[in-house]
């Protein structure tokens, strides 16, 4: 644990060091992006757009560097990123919902996308652009939230729908889940896994695979890409399509270090805006791209996959239903959200906009111009955040 934690600090004496020298050899900006994922997962590939996107906007006025896993753990992400350790970070809003509570419970309205009536596979790229626009524009609570862990918002993500990622276990019904210990990212997932009869273990994702292959796990709750991204397909045998369903939309993929920002140019500002953008549509885009692909990939490797049957599809469904009023009197409680009944409201109605608005996208490009002309264009970076 000390040897981990003097390699942090030691990689991040060496960014301080690199930032300060870049700038005192020229009139350049050199940031820092800290992410807790590999550099070739789909969040990598995302911050890869995201230096590109900057350095384009900017005609190479601001060069960002990534550090994949290395300057800030996803744990100490927003606290490092608070303290200037980092200059933009991918901030987890789940592990720390007393600081983040009304981002928090936006999240926890994921469940949302099990329930349309005419599903098109689009339902995360349309709860993503929800969650911009309503963080954006329509809650001062998020930015307050924002304000104090000195942080600035730019951007978010959202994966795919999540599944049982099982070990030597088959999930099809109802009483299948009963007993069971699942890897729950969230609190509505560990909710899910106690409806059911089953058992919701808080696990970081980085140590999920250590979890199934010890047997502390029989299932993980997760999106198909992941089985790519943390090489989980080497211990998975067994997938359970659409259950639990959801999405992990507790991300706020590009915060910007609030005195970093106060620093720079309104122009410089706008291209972080215009980078956040990006990596919202990257993060995105790329798992919904990847869902597929992670999918086929795994059936290449022999693990078998399973539809729910149809009293387990309903009966998710019925808990849905019953969450998003329990999850509502949850935050009033616990977390002092006051309004959250008017902000489960108004965001139901938003995202019934957003599936319209996605339903004919095909690129992420055209992603990052949807969420860039509803949403992000309308910030100004001359008074956002002072």
């Amino acid at each position: 644990m000390k040897k981990k934690r003097t390699t942090r600090i030691m990689v991040a004496l060496i960014a301080a060091t690199t930032t300060a020298f870049a700038v005192t050899a020229s009139a350049k900006e050199a940031l820092n992006f800290a992410y807790g994922t590999p550099a070739d997962s789909g969040v990598g590939r995302a911050v890869d757009g995201y230096i590109s996107a900057v350095k384009e906007r900017t005609g190479g006025d601001i060069d960002v560097t990534g550090f994949p896993m290395t300057l800030l753990t996803q744990a100490e992400a927003s606290p490092g990123l608070r303290d200037g350790i980092a200059d933009v970070g991918l901030v987890i809003t789940g592990y720390y919902p007393a600081e983040y509570s009304t981002n928090l419970f936006l999240h926890e309205l994921n469940t949302m996308v099990n329930l349309p009536t005419n599903p098109n596979g689009k339902e995360a790229l349309a709860f993503s652009g929800a969650m911009l626009e309503y963080t954006f524009m329509k809650c001062p609570e998020c930015m307050d939230e924002f304000t104090a862990q000195n942080q600035v918002y730019t951007g978010g993500g959202v994966t795919p729908l999540y599944n049982l990622l099982c070990k030597d276990e088959k999930i099809t019904s109802v009483k299948d889940l009963q007993g069971k210990r699942l890897r729950a990212g969230g609190a509505g997932f560990v909710r899910f896994a106690e409806h059911f009869g089953a058992t919701g273990v808080s696990l970081p994702l980085s140590e999920t695979y250590e979890a199934l292959d010890q047997g502390i796990l029989e299932c993980a709750m997760l999106s198909a890409p992941e089985l790519d991204n943390f090489s989980l397909h080497e211990v998975v045998t067994d997938v359970t399509l659409g259950v639990p369903g959801g999405a992990y939309a507790a991300i706020a993929s590009a915060n910007v270090n609030k005195d970093r920002w106060l620093s720079l140019s309104n122009e410089q500002r706008e291209a972080l805006l215009w980078g956040g953008t990006k990596m919202t549509a990257g993060i995105t885009w790329g798992f919904y791209a990847d869902d597929e692909g992670a999918i086929q990939n795994a059936k290449g490797k022999g693990i078998k996959f399973h539809q729910p049957d149809a009293e387990l599809i309903a009966a998710v469904k019925d808990f849905v239903r019953q969450d998003l009023k329990t999850v509502s009197n949850l935050f009033k409680e616990k977390y002092n959200v006051q309004r959250a009944d008017e902000i489960a409201a108004e965001f139901s109605e938003l995202l019934k906009k957003w599936y319209s608005l996605t339903a004919d996208i095909g690129s992420e490009e055209e992603l990052h111009n949807l969420y860039w002309d509803q949403v992000v264009s309308k910030i100004d970076p001359v008074t956002y955040m002072q």
